[in-house]
């Protein structure tokens, strides 16, 4: 946000025409914040005044046009002491350039004035010329006289003059603008060989001692939250529905009128074998687990129980269900998964596929056309959405009533009963998990969670399409996994973390060989079936198949041909040893095409540097003082 300004800070003085090229129009609120000292000066800049009530007014205006740009920006920042020093050094700043134009003798014309207005897009007209009367009401709206506004426009050109005055001598050559292109859009390939810390982790050695030390180091990582079960009611839609009776007839009437919403895509209902091997994996690992899925696909072609072979040879989470992964459509899996399931028919085993999680055999037991759906496949459906749709119109006099009975003093138990509602008992609940669970804010959360032990909430908890009322019925206190919960996990962590240790000491050891004369040739074959070539990529540190590696492109970059680079980058689950492969300049024709574009961009580049510097400049020697710091609290 803070950015937004600083890169309109050379147009201050625009802040009425900004305005109207966005046609932002702006009402005035509350001055909650502005209460205390009654000085009507803010600041002084070289002794000249800046009123508190232009700057109030200068907030406000500017609040608002960052809320109609940002609208999902938080009204905090909007009110925070960073944002509302910005807008008084921007008024600062505007002040000294308006000074300092006028010491230079630049002025703006009335006819200049007159012109910029005329050509404002907001004033047209549907001929596209200046409409007075649209003028005329714009500054109406505004309660703005055309005096206050004319100024604000001749203010905004004389530092825009200013600006382009100091920055005249800031023209690049086209020498400059190519070389930042070419640096831009040169692209590498690197050699590569990944070494990842899975070949490690049967070396990693890890006793009890360490386990139990890591464990004293690090009390926080097994700290158990404070927690509280509450009993609740939930004023919803969906918590409501199941006392709302909906008829036969109700629910045919919906279809009805409904029928052209229940369509379905194409889709199919599968269960799949998964043996999982890491993307980067060497070949020969690859071609292991190939071979495995090949005999367990020959079992399946024998006749065997696709099921059965999924619950004992599959490696994926639906290996307990048979492999099962129900009804999806396109879109769901990754591609190559996809584009194999949707090519066989009902009954059909695939051939063995590979996506990045592994190697898969896909069996297709049933298959749904895309077209309308009947009756019966959406009935259940229909009668939740007409019993929402009673259900909310029922809450406000159901939660009317449970606030009435709390109020008297009745439990929430007692309540529920009266008012036809579930009550409900939670499981242990954290403020994470009361957020998550009913979309509440965490003040919320924190406040039932400090409710004394048997007490109510007093008034209704604002959650997603709805209200709660809850009573705390158990408290639980922050406490410390014991050892013997966390050491199978403490161990896990310890080895992978020794493992990658292990295959940072190889990939060093493999630099080593590699960048060694006497070694290097036979290091380079040793590691030939696992030396990869990346795609070419640029200085922006995305490396395909590899990730965001920005320290790799930018040692890659700065590399000689054929050198290997002489440290290892990590990455997720190994490491990385690499050589610059090849070098790959920007094509003449992108040049042509973008030499403009780059020109421009370059030119307006230098002159921000520049007329910030003359900015800056101004202010150290300008004397300012700031009288009403209240007001920026």
């Amino acid at each position: 946000m803070m950015d937004i300004l600083r890169q309109n800070a050379q147009n201050w003085g625009i802040k009425i025409l900004f305005a109207i090229i966005i046609i932002v129009f702006v009402f005035a609120f509350g001055m909650s914040g502005f209460e205390g000292n009654t000085d009507p000066v803010i600041a002084y800049v070289n002794d000249e005044p800046i009123p508190t009530r232009e700057f109030q007014q200068v907030y406000r205006e500017t609040a608002e046009a960052m809320r109609t740009q940002n609208p999902g920006i938080d009204s905090d920042q909007l009110q925070s002491p960073d944002f509302k020093k910005a807008v008084l050094n921007q008024m600062i700043s505007q002040q000294l350039l308006e000074a300092e134009a006028q010491r230079l003798g630049i002025a703006v014309s009335n006819g200049e004035l007159s012109y910029t207005i005329s050509t404002i897009p907001a004033f047209a007209g549907t001929d596209g010329k200046f409409d007075l009367t649209r003028y005329q009401n714009f500054l109406q709206s505004r309660q703005m006289s055309a005096a206050t506004f004319e100024r604000d426009v001749r203010n905004s050109n004389l530092i825009q003059k200013l600006q382009q005055y100091i920055t005249l001598p800031v023209l690049p050559t086209e020498e400059q603008a190519r070389e930042l292109f070419d640096t831009a859009s040169e692209k590498i390939q690197i050699d590569y060989v990944y070494i990842s810390g899975a070949d490690f982790i049967k070396k990693a050695k890890i006793n009890d001692k360490a386990i139990e030390d890591y464990y004293k180091a690090n009390p926080d990582k097994f700290t158990i939250p404070a927690r509280a079960v509450i009993k609740y009611i939930a004023f919803t839609p969906e918590d409501l529905a199941m006392f709302e009776d909906v008829s036969p007839e109700e629910m045919k009437s919906y279809y009805a009128a409904q029928k052209d919403s229940f369509k379905q895509e194409e889709q199919i209902k599968a269960r799949h074998i998964l043996l999982m091997v890491d993307e980067n994996a060497p070949e020969a690992d690859i071609a292991k687990v190939e071979k495995r899925i090949k005999k367990i696909l020959a079992k399946a072609k024998s006749g065997q129980d696709f099921g059965k072979l999924a619950e004992k040879y599959s490696e994926g989470p639906s290996n307990v269900k048979g492999g099962e992964l129900g009804w999806f459509g396109r879109g769901a899996m990754v591609k190559p998964f996809e584009e194999a399931a949707f090519a066989l028919k009902k009954g059909e085993i695939s051939q063995p596929v590979r996506t990045r999680f592994g190697w898969h055999l896909i069996k297709i037991d049933d298959t749904r056309e895309a077209g309308g759906k009947d009756f019966d496949q959406v009935k259940d459906e229909i009668r939740a959405a007409i019993a929402q749709e009673k259900a909310s119109d029922s809450i406000t006099d159901k939660l009317d009533n449970a606030i009435d009975l709390l109020a008297s003093g009745m439990k929430l138990e007692k309540i529920a009963d009266e008012t036809g509602v579930s009550f409900k008992e939670s499981e242990q609940a954290t403020i994470q998990n009361l957020t998550r669970a009913f979309g509440m804010t965490e003040e919320a959360a924190k406040s039932i969670l400090a409710l004394p032990l048997g007490s109510s909430t007093e008034m209704p908890i604002a959650i997603d399409n709805g209200y709660l009322l809850a009573e705390k019925i158990q408290d639980i206190p922050a406490s410390i996994s014991p050892l013997a919960d966390v050491k199978e996990d403490i161990k896990n962590f310890l080895s992978q973390q020794q493992a990658m240790q292990l295959a940072k000491v190889k990939a060093m050891y493999t630099i080593g060989m590699l960048t060694s004369e006497k070694t290097a040739a036979k290091e380079l074959k040793s590691i030939k079936k696992d030396l990869k070539t990346s795609e070419p990529f640029g200085r922006d540190g995305f490396i395909p198949n590899l990730g965001m590696n920005p320290k790799l492109a930018e040692a890659a970059f700065a590399a000689s041909k054929d050198k290997w680079l002489p440290q290892a980058f990590e990455l997720p689950g190994g490491f990385i040893v690499a050589r610059l492969d090849e070098r790959i300049p920007p094509k003449e024709e992108a040049w042509e095409a973008q030499k403009d574009m780059i020109m421009d961009a370059l030119e307006q580049q230098r002159a921000n540097e520049v007329f910030n510097a003359f900015l800056n400049e101004l202010r150290s020697k300008a004397k300012i003082e700031v009288v009403r710091k209240d007001l920026l609290n």
